[in-house]
């Protein structure tokens, strides 16, 4: 007997109804009869529950537009069903644990159409039960590839997420989706913390976010550890996973101790994801997290879309100018935005001031803004058309993750304390494809500053001598190699980057993905580069680099 004729469901659906005073919740019609649905909002098939929170009173109308995408037609299940035996058959034991039925239902609650071609290969993975490590390249989809194998899990996930901004933010987008999530930080009241942990506990929630140092002991936390314990998630997800070897010895030492975090919540299956890690990164991400055996995939982590260029200038006023002479043309020729990274609080004042001489009105994005400021701001900047935060200096507290689609400028004012990090940062422009800027500015003994915040950092560390040594060596060597490839004017940039951050080769059989592709992916699109870096534009122009950037930002907004 289906579930729905049972006297159970009966039973909750007349309480539903009584509950809604028999309207419809969307057009507030009075409904009676077969007209009168209860919907789930998370469906059965997906783990939702028949509890008040889950379920509205619909009309028929209504309740047909919530389910419009399940009607999909007889040939495309087929065509599903039978792509995935065929990459049974082909892929081996990897793929005997992967349901089409489901993924297909995941897609459409989450109205993806279509799969890009590198997200195929790790849900495949998470959903056959392995561990998975995903380097790819900024705005390549990476948090699909976590979010569809937690939608499809019976119990909640855990994101251990390096930012609040970025845990906000990815959090409001997939309530947007009704995919219930939530994040756990200090930027919450005491009673709200106390009603998220609640609904956590009667398994409301399918994504967690919260940083790793919420798994450390801690008095205050001791009844928020016991339910993240008493609850143990189906994955522990890792996102921006690169932080446990960057900040893992030194800065911050709870993403060093994930793999004991992991084995107290029971040993859940790790999904780790980035968008830079070298060979050397990668072993240890893997080795903290106690997944040496994760199946690991490198997309291609070329941007073609983005343009690079080094600048040397030494005269701060002269660089104020040019960054205000390139926002206004890009502003003439587009709708985008630019962002002006800083290493210090101090030294985004300083250039604020700069810019506001230039007549650039500015916002400042950093780690000690209050929650509303920095709302206000990431509020503007996902304004289209909006030119209250068109231009933002930001520290690397922005840097990760934050999914705005239109930037189409990002500078540097003084080059990062690593090739990862600098990686990371000029990923945000361009999430759209369409054509971007990437500007590092450069002049003499620019690593001072950094080796001395480099210094402080580690001695305020709470590790033993011997460790210091070690991590402040490693902090200093990455500050070396970045600073030479931003001086390295006469060699690709590009190129630089790319044999830096290394590749790797994929697991799935060449047959088997051919068949899921033809499922659940688009066809892939060879991008076309249309602009390099100064590197290469030197090798034609005798003329100073600053027209390379004037000549991509003249370019924007245009069909290239």
């Amino acid at each position: 007997m289906s579930y729905y004729f049972r006297p159970e469901w009966r039973r909750i659906r007349l309480a539903i109804l009584g509950r809604d005073k028999w309207k419809c919740c969307e057009c507030s019609k009075d409904i009676s009869g077969r007209n009168a649905h209860v919907h789930h909002k998370l469906p059965r098939a997906l783990g939702g529950q028949d509890i008040d929170e889950n379920l509205i009173s619909l009309c028929s109308a209504c309740h047909a537009t919530k389910h419009a995408n399940l009607h999909v037609g007889l040939s495309t299940k087929f065509l599903q069903a039978t792509a995935v035996k065929l990459a049974k058959l082909f892929g081996g034991d990897d793929l005997k644990r992967f349901n089409s039925d489901r993924l297909g239902v995941a897609l459409r609650y989450m109205g993806v159409k279509r799969l890009r071609p590198n997200q195929l290969e790790p849900i495949v993975a998470a959903l056959s039960g392995e561990d998975v490590l995903l380097i790819s390249p900024t705005g390549s989809g990476k948090s699909l590839c976590f979010q569809v194998p937690a939608l499809l899990a019976r119990s909640h996930s855990i994101v251990v997420s390096p930012l609040k901004a970025l845990m906000a933010d990815q959090v409001i987008s997939l309530l947007r989706h009704s995919f219930p999530a939530t994040f756990l930080n200090s930027d919450i009241s005491n009673d709200e913390m106390r009603k998220r942990l609640s609904l956590l506990g009667k398994g409301i929630f399918k994504l967690i976010y919260l940083a790793p140092e919420r798994f450390a002991p801690s008095r205050k936390r001791k009844d928020e550890l016991k339910i993240l314990l008493d609850n143990p998630p189906k994955y522990l997800i890792i996102d921006e996973a690169h932080c446990i070897d960057k900040w893992g010895s030194a800065f911050r030492t709870e993403y060093g101790n994930l793999g004991i975090y992991r084995e107290q919540l029971g040993n859940p299956q790790v999904l780790a994801f980035t968008a830079t890690a070298n060979s050397e990164t990668r072993k240890e991400i893997l080795r903290s997290l106690n997944a040496e055996n994760a199946k690991v995939f490198v997309e291609d982590l070329d941007r073609k879309n983005i343009a690079l260029a080094r600048l040397q200038m030494h005269d701060n006023a002269k660089r104020a100018k040019l960054i205000a002479e390139l926002h206004r043309e890009m502003r003439h020729r587009s709708s985008g935005k630019t962002l002006v990274f800083v290493p210090t609080i101090k030294l985004g004042q300083e250039v604020r001031e700069l810019l506001t001489k230039q007549e650039i009105e500015v916002k400042f994005f950093h780690g000690k803004l209050a929650p509303m400021e920095r709302e206000l701001i990431t509020q503007g900047l996902h304004d289209e058309h909006g030119d209250r935060s068109s231009c933002v200096i930001c520290t690397n507290a922005f840097g990760m993750g934050m999914d705005i689609p239109d930037v189409r400028i990002v500078i540097h004012w003084h080059h990062p304390s690593s090739v990862e990090d600098y990686a990371q940062e000029f990923g945000r422009a361009g999430r759209d494809g369409k054509q971007s800027l990437a500007i590092v500015l450069t002049k003499k003994d620019d690593d001072k500053l950094l080796k001395f915040m480099a210094e402080k950092s580690v001695e305020s560390s709470k590790i033993h001598e011997q460790s210091k040594i070690v991590a402040l060596r490693k902090a200093k060597n990455s500050i070396e190699k970045i600073k030479i490839f931003s001086n390295q004017r006469d060699r690709c940039f590009n190129q630089l980057l790319l044999e830096e951050l290394g590749s790797a080769q994929k697991p799935i059989p060449r047959l088997s993905k051919f068949f899921l592709n033809l499922a659940f992916s688009t066809r892939q699109k060879r991008e076309q580069r249309h602009f390099c870096c100064d590197g290469c534009w030197r090798k034609r122009h005798s003329s100073s680099a600053t027209n390379f950037a004037r000549d991509v930002v003249n370019k924007m907004g245009a069909e290239l």
